[in-house]
This record gives C-alpha cells, sequence and structure tokens, in this order.
C-alpha cells in the first residue's frame, strides 16, 4: 500500500495530522496493521515530535505491539456496536494521554455501528478533543453515513497482487524452515484474492498438512481445490460441449470431497484471466494459457453462464445440483463452439474447400458493422464467415432461424455490405446453416 504509506509519511513529517482516518478496503489487507504502525508513530517515544517511522523498542512501542497500551483503544463495532458502547467512548476521550502524546481509537468494522451509535460517535467527530486521532477501519464504506465520511482522511486499500503475497508467503516459510515451491506460493497467493491475511491462515494450514516441503499436489489436497490443469480441462470440455468429459469430471471432482461452490469461482477467475489475456490487457500470466476458448464473446458467454450458476449455488441446499445444471446448460447452449467440437459430418458441403475469413478481418468487419449499428452487429456476430466462389457464406446453426431471417432484411443487409466491400472487396453475401 505504499499510496497509503508515503502520505501518512509525509503526513508525519509535517506534523499535519488529521483527528480522524478512515482506512476501508478488502479483509486482509493491511487496515488494521497500519492502524496501529500510525498509533505507535504519532506517540513513539524515541523522538519529541511524531516520526514517520516508530522505533518498536520504546516503551509505548512496544505495549502497542503486545496489545496493552493505554493510550492506544481497540474497538470492535461487529460486537460494540449500540449507543451505550459509544457513549462510554465520548466519555473516556475527554481524559488525557496516559503516556504518549495522543489516545488513538481504532474502531475496527466501523459500518456495523447503529444509526444511533453514528450519531453519538458524529458528535465527538465534529469537536474532537486536540489530544485524540480516531482511526475508523471498513470493509464496506459504502454504509457510512455521509456525515462521517466528511469528517475523515480517507484511505482505500487495494488487493495485494499475488507477486506481492507469494514472495511474503515464500518469507514467512523460511522463517517456519519449510520449503514452499514456487508454484504452490503462487497458487496460495491465488486462492488469497488480494488478502495477506487469507494467504497467511492458508499457509499456515498448508505447513500443517505437508509436515516438509509443499508441492502444488500438496496445496490442493490441503485446501480441497482443484490444480489449474484439472480446472483448465474442465473449461476445455465446456468450450468442447462434451458433456460426458464434464459431468465425469464433476463427478470425479464430488468423489474428492471438493466444495462446488469454490470450483465455480475458481473455474469464473480462470476464465477472467483468459479474457485478459485474449484482449491483451495482461500478457505476464499463466494462468488460462492452457484453454482452447480463443475469443472473447466465447470467454464472456461462458463466464455469464458460470457466474449464474454461483449465484444459483449460493441459494440452493445442493451446490453440486446447481453446479450440474449449470454446466449441462452450457454444454446445450446453442452458441458458437470451439473448432475442436465441430465433427466433420456437421459441417456442409458448402463449408468444404473454401477460404475462411481470417479472425483479424472478421474482428475488423464486426467492428465497423458495430459502429453503424448494434443491431445488425448482434446478428451477425454469432456467425462463421467463409468465402466460396467469390461469396461471402455466412453459417449459422440450425436453430439459428432468427438470425437467419433477420441478417437478410434491408436495413441489416446494407450496413453489413457496407463492412464487406471496405475489408474484403465482396459485395454480396448467402445465408446458409450447418446441421
Amino acid at each position: 500500500q505504499e499510496h497509503i504509506v508515503r502520505t501518512l509519511q509525509n503526513s508525519l513529517k509535517t506534523g499535519r495530522l488529521a483527528h480522524a482516518y478512515l482506512f476501508s478496503g478488502p479483509r486482509g489487507t493491511g487496515k488494521t496493521t497500519t492502524a496501529k504502525i500510525l498509533a505507535k508513530a504519532v506517540n513513539c517515544l524515541s523522538a519529541d515530535g511524531p516520526v514517520s517511522e516508530p522505533c518498536n523498542q520504546c516503551e509505548l512501542c512496544m505495549a502497542v505491539n503486545r496489545g496493552n497500551a493505554m493510550d492506544v483503544i481497540e474497538m470492535d463495532a461487529a460486537t460494540n456496536r449500540g449507543i451505550e458502547e459509544v457513549r462510554d467512548l465520548r466519555d473516556r476521550v475527554q481524559y488525557a494521554p496516559a503516556l504518549g502524546r495522543y489516545k488513538v481509537y481504532i474502531i475496527d468494522e466501523v459500518h456495523m455501528l447503529t444509526t444511533e451509535a453514528f450519531n453519538a460517535l458524529l458528535k465527538t467527530l465534529e469537536e474532537p478533543p486536540a489530544h485524540v486521532i480516531f482511526i475508523l477501519a471498513t470493509t464496506e464504506p459504502q454504509k457510512i453515513p455521509a456525515t462521517i465520511l466528511s469528517r475523515c482522511q480517507r484511505f482505500d486499500f487495494r488487493p495485494l497482487t499475488e507477486g506481492l503475497i507469494a514472495a511474503h508467503l515464500q518469507s514467512i516459510a523460511q522463517q517456519a524452515e519449510a520449503n514452499l515451491d514456487p508454484d504452490a506460493a503462487d497458487i496460495l497467493a491465488f486462492r488469497a484474492q488480494g488478502g495477506m491475511r487469507d494467504a497467511i491462515g492458508l499457509l499456515e494450514q498448508v505447513i500443517a498438512y505437508a509436515q516438509g516441503d509443499i508441492t502444488p499436489e500438496q496445496v490442493w489436497q490441503a485446501l480441497g481445490t482443484v490444480d489449474k490443469a484439472r480446472l483448465a480441462e474442465l473449461a476445455n470440455s465446456l468450450a468442447t460441449k462434451d458433456i460426458s468429459a464434464v459431468l465425469k469430471l464433476l463427478d470425479e471432482f464430488g468423489n474428492m470431497g471438493l466444495d462446488y461452490r469454490q470450483l465455480l469461482t475458481d473455474l469464473l477467475e480462470l476464465l477472467r484471466e483468459r479474457l485478459l489475456q485474449v484482449t491483451g490487457a495482461r500478457k505476464n500470466t499463466k494462468l488460462g494459457e492452457n484453454l482452447i476458448i480463443k475469443t472473447a464473446p466465447e470467454i464472456m458467454t461462458m463466464m455469464d453462464a458460470v457466474a449464474a450458476g454461483l449465484q444459483d449455488s449460493r441459494r440452493w441446499t445442493h451446490p453440486r445440483l446447481a453446479a450440474e445444471l449449470t454446466v449441462i446448460k452450457i454444454c446445450n447452449s446453442p452458441g458458437p463452439i470451439s473448432e475442436k467440437a465441430r465433427p466433420a459430418k456437421a459441417v456442409t458441403k458448402a463449408r468444404q474447400e473454401s477460404a475462411s475469413v481470417t479472425q483479424e478481418k472478421w474482428e475488423e468487419i464486426l467492428s465497423l458493422v458495430k459502429g453503424e449499428s448494434i443491431s445488425s452487429y448482434a446478428w451477425l456476430k454469432e456467425a462463421k464467415a467463409f468465402i466460396k466462389e467469390g461469396d461471402l457464406m455466412l453459417e449459422y446453426p440450425g436453430n439459428y432461424k432468427l438470425h437467419c431471417e433477420n441478417i437478410v432484411k434491408p436495413e441489416h443487409r446494407q450496413v453489413i455490405v457496407q463492412a464487406f466491400r471496405q475489408v474484403l472487396g465482396i459485395e454480396k453475401f448467402k445465408v446458409i446453416t450447418r446441421e
């Protein structure tokens, strides 16, 4: 959280401290830890005033580390959320610090306070004593009243990068005298979803399980999750609409005792990484590189279906049933499928001995059509294009009758022909269906 550290250090150096701070962000990103470091920095006894880096050796710093500093009071709003607790806090803020320069109140999960408690806290924030600093921490800042937000200096904590988490896990593993395989560290970082605390908890769980060298296989076994290769196998079977292989994999995962909700979550993240690869937004990731899905529309279609299945699984009593229904829907969907899934007999004779339109040119055509007419683009994008005897053939699945009817309407034909002429130099097209 370099942006937060730099701002706070500059404030400490210049002495421009706010009377109230709001630390917001996902769990495990360092909000409470930063609050304690700030509390030590403003009260550190190694200098005559606040310091940019606490010494961690003076009496007050050590007391904060032990959790028994009289001038640093932590309050969990999840369990102390009523007006009586906040009124008690208001009464105590009037007393001067016992040892340090400031009394620092750290209120964790502040969004859990009741409306009455927020109103009572507002009275103190409006006219705070000079010797008091409030640090409010929350994972849901949108639930905090605007009157409270306007009186705080806000810092948004970002999810930590997988590289940073993996490096820190390696350091912890070395201290624990455990040999952590780099790939295993990457898996733990991936599962932590940007939270360092979650990552450390997962590492401790795996260390207890492995009792020695930590390999990717041991991570998967300890966490009850699917390795990336098997997850890619599932995604590829979905892409080729091989329902038999998909259900066999689900049955295998079930026998391993895997959580189907977590399985769908991991699959969604894998597809997201593949989407970032395909669109060029992320080039250095290895996740998703084994997937056969090559186009963004196909990936997004599958992501929509998986996300819907994940939402269903949270409502259903039997998550496995929701997962099975999700994959069956994907395999039976009428949309485009991977080239590997098309049996030769399903390709019409018109498709044979023809020149296909390159993906680059097809995307250029779609872009031109989309710029002119969204509705024309919607009818065109599901087609597979190839050139035969000088004509552009648009091939649709047999159950895409509505597309075949609309694509030839004058308002759509005119827009599409214009794009064909500009990119391919072809001024007419024919619509066919495959069996």
